[in-house]
């Protein structure tokens, strides 16, 4: 008995109409970071900003392979053991096919391990402690620089301009220890003094170790405050109004990110010029084209001027969806293996990862990281306008550091 054509029209079209569901099914990639305290809420929120508005491109574009993209954000509040419950959402409830984002060198530490157990590509965008690639598994990937890239770039610096007594106040996580770890391995070799104070993250009054450090003979000519919490907003400010640094006698510096974003200045005012920081993105003279328009559309879609972290997020986001499309597949194993040889420009310069395993944190590290030392010199500047002190060839002034004016 021959089918009905009215039925067997049904039939088609039920079929075309399940095939296209299918076909539009959307690709979901994890994002993690921290979005509330006691984390570092601010970097976490700029990262999630610009992951967004890279996945709204990505779609508009018409996505990877003929689907959308789907991003799923997980807050991991700066503890470690809330990366770990977000990964293991992140793969095993929501199936993510990849895993970007972090910002604190512990979590990310943790949730490399969940990567590692189930073989899902991770991207570390803003983690710098050595040992997120040193522990070289197959799965993870990093954009932002090792703790070993910027730390002996800044040390270099402090020798460069003649600092011999440093202070140093650090936070006790993997990046805090790990980054003075190598800054002083190279005072050590340079013969510059240094004493170092461990605080904790959460710590609201650093009142008594900043007094500790005023009251050394000599007096250290630079303070170095390694906090990458909210906790650093207080302890410039405090430093200030102690009358110990940013002064005409000692030099403040800030390291971990902290001091980039909008909310640094709402924190600390005018206690924030003359601070020094570095920054891990490209000096606005060698901007390219595409991070004059990742900046001119952030600022245009959330009313504020994005740091380099953010733009290490939306690039982390942009090497996925390329590694998903050169692989022509979302099957780990190909990502992985497409990731290790992928050349993509991003808005830090032309990523590729390398696969050499000396040292052990060179394994999958973006080794051509932009690292800068820059300088505030006025209330309410940013990033992009601050003056670039080191390296050599990007500085924007001929002096190491601007000192402070005495009164």
């Amino acid at each position: 008995m021959k089918k009905c054509p009215f039925a067997v029209l049904v039939t088609l079209l039920f079929v075309v109409m399940v095939s296209v569901t299918f076909a539009a099914e959307p690709i979901r990639i994890g994002w993690v970071g921290p979005l509330s305290a006691p984390g570092a809420y601010a970097g976490g929120q700029e990262m999630k900003w610009a992951a967004e508005l890279a996945a709204d491109e990505i779609n508009s574009a018409g996505g990877v392979l003929g689907r959308p993209i789907e991003v799923v954000y997980e807050d991991t509040r700066g503890m470690p053991e809330q990366g770990t419950a977000a990964m293991e959402r992140l793969v095993t409830g929501k199936k993510v096919v990849a895993v970007f984002g972090e910002f604190h060198s512990s979590v990310g530490l943790a949730e490399i391990e969940v990567a590692h157990k189930y073989g899902i590509p991770f991207i570390a965008s803003e983690v710098w402690a050595d040992d997120i690639t040193a522990r070289q598994y197959p799965e993870v990937f990093r954009v932002a620089p090792a703790n070993s890239m910027i730390y002996d770039i800044v040390a270099a610096w402090v020798v460069a301009a003649g600092f011999k007594n440093v202070a140093i106040m650090q936070e006790t996580t993997d990046w805090g220890v790990g980054a003075v770890k190598v800054l002083t391995q190279k005072f050590d070799q340079h013969g510059v003094k240094y004493s170092v104070t461990t605080v904790e993250l959460t710590q609201q009054d650093f009142t008594a170790q900043i007094l500790r450090f005023m009251n050394q003979k000599p007096r250290p000519d630079l303070f170095m405050n390694m906090l990458a919490g909210e906790g650093s907003y207080r302890i410039t400010r405090q430093s200030c109004e102690l009358g110990f640094a940013p002064t005409p006698q000692t030099a403040l510096y800030s390291g971990g990110s902290p001091s980039l974003y909008p909310e640094f200045w709402e924190n600390v005012g005018e206690c924030g010029v003359y601070l020094m920081a570095e920054l891990v993105g490209l000096p606005k003279q060698i901007w390219n084209e595409k991070t004059r328009a990742f900046i001119a559309a952030f600022k245009k879609r959330f009313d504020r001027t994005p740091s380099a972290v953010g733009m290490e997020s939306y690039d982390s986001l942009y090497l996925i969806v390329e590694a998903i499309r050169q692989a022509g597949s979302t099957d780990p194993k190909a990502m992985i293996k497409t990731l290790e040889t992928l050349r993509w420009t991003g808005t830090r310069g032309e990523y590729w990862f390398s696969t050499k395993r000396e040292p052990a944190w060179a394994y999958h590290q973006f080794l051509d990281a932009p690292v800068v030392v820059i300088q505030y010199d006025r209330v309410n500047q940013g990033t992009d306008d601050a003056k670039i002190l080191w390296p050599k060839r990007w500085a924007t002034t001929k002096e190491l550091y601007l000192k402070v004016k005495k009164k």
